[in-house]
């Protein structure tokens, strides 16, 4: 009795049965059998793997070749590009983290192109700002040179606006540096602990000779206790007085001024109010940007430089703050700035 058995990737047995003696089987014809059978299973093995093998390449190539087609678009400025493979397998992972990158690059390049626009814009509005003041020292200077025989009278004219107008490029070339130095990483404040509503007094104080003059009528609404914050107390006092000082350059007499104080939750709350004219929705919108006026009049006489509320925004900030603004216009502003109490006193 000779028994062959032969396990294929088919899962199928094949035996071979012969009920005579092994001697008068004929070997040739069982050795081609065997033989026969081997290059069967061995075919079946080699078109299994060629169809495996296909079918492998299709799962890797393709999603390869979409990672580099997308890889290509982004290299050539298509920051959209996306990669959508629709797998549940090791190119879900890779895929993910491509688009994560691809987003990170989008939002990057969209922030360098806003930076660039926005420093053109700076560039043309410093040149705007600085050559009226400039180009009315020259001129002025230009006429008391060529007339030598103004009166004393004439003379003081001309020598009243050269001051004025060089005071005026020396504000907004200071305004320039300080704006500067707050948005580099050597900008620190020196913080010191400071009881808020102390010290809202005081600079209200400071500020009442300011809204008398200007015919303003005013209210305060200070808590009469202790609240601690940790501020620079020089910084926060630019604050303040450039809030005063653009409520009074924008507003009529007659205006009323409300400035209130109160805590809420881990913060404090100082509101600056006022009924005065209000500023336009589409103007407000970009109010802490530099050299934004209230008037939107480049040429404008009320001595803004439109750098008071960028430098207020930027001091806010570095004390862990925030200030926003509510108004439209004719019905006035409410600044508010939120700044963190000190816990645990």
């Amino acid at each position: 009795l000779l028994v062959v058995t032969f396990p294929t990737s088919l899962r199928i047995d094949f035996a071979i049965v012969y009920n005579k003696d092994y001697e008068s089987v004929d070997k040739q014809k069982v050795v081609g059998v065997i033989v026969a059978l081997i290059l069967f299973y061995l075919l079946m093995l080699a078109i299994s793997t060629v169809i495996y093998s296909k079918i492998t390449s299709i799962a890797i190539v393709n999603p390869l070749r979409e990672l580099c087609n997308s890889a290509r678009r982004l290299k050539e400025g298509d920051y959209s590009s996306r990669v959508d493979l629709n797998l549940k397998n090791e190119f879900a992972e890779l895929q993910d983290t491509f688009n994560a990158m691809a987003g990170q690059i989008e939002r990057e390049i969209a922030l360098r192109k806003q930076s660039e626009e926005n420093r053109k814009r700076l560039v043309l509005d410093i040149s705007h700002d600085l050559k009226n003041p400039l180009a009315s020292i020259v001129g002025y200077a230009e006429l008391g040179l060529s007339k030598p025989d103004l009166s004393k009278d004439e003379r003081d004219d001309y020598f009243k606006i050269i001051y004025d107008n060089g005071v005026r490029a020396n504000k907004l070339i200071t305004g320039l540096f300080e704006l500067s130095k707050m948005e580099s990483s050597e900008y620190v404040l020196n913080k010191t602990r400071v009881d808020i509503c102390e010290y809202v007094r005081e600079e209200i104080g400071k500020a009442i000779p300011i809204f008398d003059q200007a015919g303003f009528s005013y209210e305060f609404d200070i808590p009469e206790k202790e609240i601690l914050v940790m501020l620079d107390p020089e910084q926060m006092t630019r604050v303040f007085s450039n809030l005063v000082a653009n409520t009074v350059q924008y507003n009529p007499e007659g205006t009323r001024i409300m400035i209130s104080l109160e805590e809420q939750d881990e913060q404090i709350i100082l509101n600056f109010k006022d009924d005065g004219i209000g500023i336009p929705a589409e103007i407000a919108k970009d109010i802490f940007k530099p050299f934004v006026r209230a008037d939107k009049a480049r040429n404008s006489q009320t001595g803004g430089t439109g750098l008071g509320l960028a430098i207020v925004e930027k001091i806010i900030t570095a004390h862990g703050g925030n200030i926003n603004l509510k108004t439209d216009r004719n019905r006035g502003c409410e600044f508010t700035i939120r700044l963190p109490k000190l816990l645990n006193t």
